[in-house]
């Protein structure tokens, strides 16, 4: 199995290090715009690895790396993750991409299909892994009626005022906060305003968080459009919502380019670039907490299955919790697909091979072995 990895940043580096290490990759390159991305690679990973500086734009360069290998994984920002599926796609290419993009991945399916390649779409873990519990979810219940996702990854040592560290991209983490968020409500789908429907959750392991509504749903509104409730929310430490309201209401967050002593400036670039100092402060360590709620019916009572997961920082690798848990859903289903697992072609979202028990144990075993652990209960059996 020969795999290219596109984007070597906190998670692309981690992707890459897994798949170096799997006995069933035989080479692996891993490419990237920044020399010192691939520098800190290099030294993580010496084995089967080729690196390549090269960027998107570089279209030529880049197919001809595309002809050396059986599949790609994408770990690029949401910008780039579109255009990087639409490339690998005309070359045919099976594609693991872990973007949350702007675009539509579904735009992708008919010449996908086409040419015979299947991609993954939003394969990391939230959406992604979330994603494939609510698949699993499905196959075990008769009716789904609701969905309630909640995740956060978050310093294990808060530094005031914003009680947050980047653990991944920051450009991404203001599309967090600042685009509509796609739910479902009384059985409509319907876009309502990020940081909204506010609340506080108690963790195990973790203590009191606030959530607030994002748009991390991915493809499940179009996979369960039957759901009469369907929600994610990210979790946070209490009062940070009302620090990223405050500077989305005052326009910090606004593409539209003001004048500023006669220089043309965008107050979300300029914005991203002060948030980036102060959230970079204070240690690495941090830890990743997850649980998703499913309610339904299964043969005629009703069901609540929750999944739930909290994973440190890994102190001896240096691997924070988000990396771990967005790299190896993407580095499992990229195996499953370099098997030949994955059979339909098109575009395949993680909810759908999650509906096979046999593919989400797979998954659920590899997280394992890494020390990411999926608690499932089952809290409520009642007659309807």
């Amino acid at each position: 199995m020969k795999i290219l990895v596109v984007g070597c940043g906190k998670v692309g580096s981690e992707i890459a290090r897994d798949l170096a290490g799997s006995r069933e990759v035989d080479s692996l390159i891993a490419m990237d715009a920044s020399s010192h991305n691939l520098k800190l690679l290099r030294k993580r990973t010496p084995r089967k690895l080729q690196t390549v500086k090269l960027s998107m734009s570089q279209k030529t360069q880049f197919h001809d790396l595309l002809e050396k290998v059986d599949l790609v994984c994408g770990a690029l920002p949401g910008r780039l993750g579109f255009d990087l599926m639409a490339e690998t796609v005309k070359a045919g290419k099976d594609t693991v991409d872990i973007s949350y993009t702007p675009r539509d991945a579904f735009l992708l399916h008919r010449k996908a299909t086409e040419v015979g390649c299947r991609v993954v779409p939003q394969c990391g873990v939230a959406p992604g892994f979330t994603n494939m519990c609510v698949g699993d979810a499905s196959r075990r219940l008769d009716q789904m009626n609701s969905v309630e996702i909640f995740v956060g990854g978050l310093p294990e040592k808060p530094e005031p005022p914003l009680n947050y560290r980047i653990v991944f991209s920051l450009e991404d983490v203001v599309n967090e906060y600042s685009r509509p968020v796609q739910v479902i409500e009384e059985g409509k789908r319907k876009k309502v305003d990020a940081l909204s429907g506010r609340g506080h959750i108690s963790f195990p392991g973790v203590g009191n968080l606030e959530y607030f509504l994002t748009d991390g749903l991915g493809s499940l509104p179009r996979s369960y459009p039957k759901t009469r409730e369907m929600h994610e929310f990210t979790l946070r430490y209490p009062g940070h919502a009302d620090m990223m309201s405050t500077l989305q209401v005052l326009g910090f967050f606004e593409r539209k380019s003001v004048k500023i002593g006669g220089v043309e400036l965008e107050p979300r670039q300029v914005t991203i670039e002060l948030l980036r100092a102060v959230m970079s402060r204070g240690s690495p360590e941090d830890f990743l907490a997850l649980r998703v709620e499913v309610k339904g019916l299964s043969r005629g009572k009703k069901t609540h299955l929750r999944y739930q997961v909290l994973d440190h920082y890994h102190r001896r690798s240096g691997i924070s919790a988000m990396a771990r848990t967005t790299a190896y859903p993407c580095t499992s289903v990229a195996l499953l697909m370099g098997r030949g697992e994955i059979k339909e072609t098109g575009i395949v979202t993680p909810e759908k091979i999650a509906q096979d028990e046999r593919l989400f144990r797979f998954v659920l075993s590899r997280l394992a072995e890494r020390g990411v652990k999926m608690k499932m209960t089952t809290l409520a059996h009642e007659k309807t």
